[in-house]
């Protein structure tokens, strides 16, 4: 079942994101989309048993999981890049000031 292999992927991005490795995430993350994308078109065609229902499910609950928590770590990085960048125009600002 290809849920499986997108799994696979979903922990990549965590680990990435995890050891702050962002190139490989946004690998990892293309690789995502291409397996949702030919998963879509795969499972149009195909009926799933009671236990594949279920395993697809488990598999979506722990990649949703996951998710979450790479969203959040994306926040926090967001957040700290824009203090960062707050940080750097003021201190050329007060450059600025002081060479004026």
């Amino acid at each position: 079942m290809s849920y499986h292999m997108l799994l696979e992927h979903s922990n990549k991005m965590l680990a990435s994101v995890r050891n702050e490795d962002w190139d490989t995430l946004i690998e990892a993350e293309v690789e995502y989309v291409r397996e949702v994308e030919r998963l879509s078109h795969a499972e149009a065609q195909v009926q799933l048993s009671e236990d594949q229902q279920l395993d697809k499910l488990q598999l979506l609950s722990t990649i949703m999981d996951q998710d979450r928590e790479v969203r959040e770590r994306l926040v926090a990085r967001r957040a700290m890049l824009e203090q960062t960048l707050l940080s750097m125009q003021k201190k050329q600002k007060l450059e600025h000031s002081y060479r004026n």
